[in-house]
């Protein structure tokens, strides 16, 4: 096999691998979103009533969701806008969707450069 040869399966074996770790990334992103989502449910299905709710590093704090109560949500660019729990919940809904939107393309990439290693290899 010659340099050259050798050189674009370097480059598109690193490429691979720089995917691989994007596609995990984004896929736990998804997975916490869907986590995210079920606890909102859970919330909405418990309004007035007190529950626990983590403050980080094994920190829990006891908390009543009153029924018109609005959460502070993050919409991007360090902006925050109060929303309701179904206004939350379609915002997780549309970044959950372009999330996996993103996913496919990932995925479709990879299949890309997996095809064009084996096309070098044989």
């Amino acid at each position: 096999m010659d340099n050259d040869k050798i050189e674009i399966l370097n480059s598109l074996n690193a490429r691979y691998e720089m995917l691989i770790e994007q596609f995990k990334i984004v896929e736990q992103q998804v997975l916490e979103l869907a986590l995210f989502g079920y606890e909102l449910e859970t919330i909405q299905n418990n309004k007035n009533q007190e529950m626990m709710v983590s403050l980080g590093k094994s920190v829990f704090a006891p908390v009543s969701f009153k029924e018109d109560q609005k959460l502070l949500v993050d919409v991007g660019a360090g902006h925050f806008i109060h929303k309701n729990i179904d206004e939350t919940k379609s915002v997780i809904k549309n970044q959950k969707e372009r999330l996996e939107s993103f996913k496919i393309q990932i995925s479709s990439e990879i299949e890309n450069i997996s095809r064009e290693l084996q096309n070098l290899i044989t």
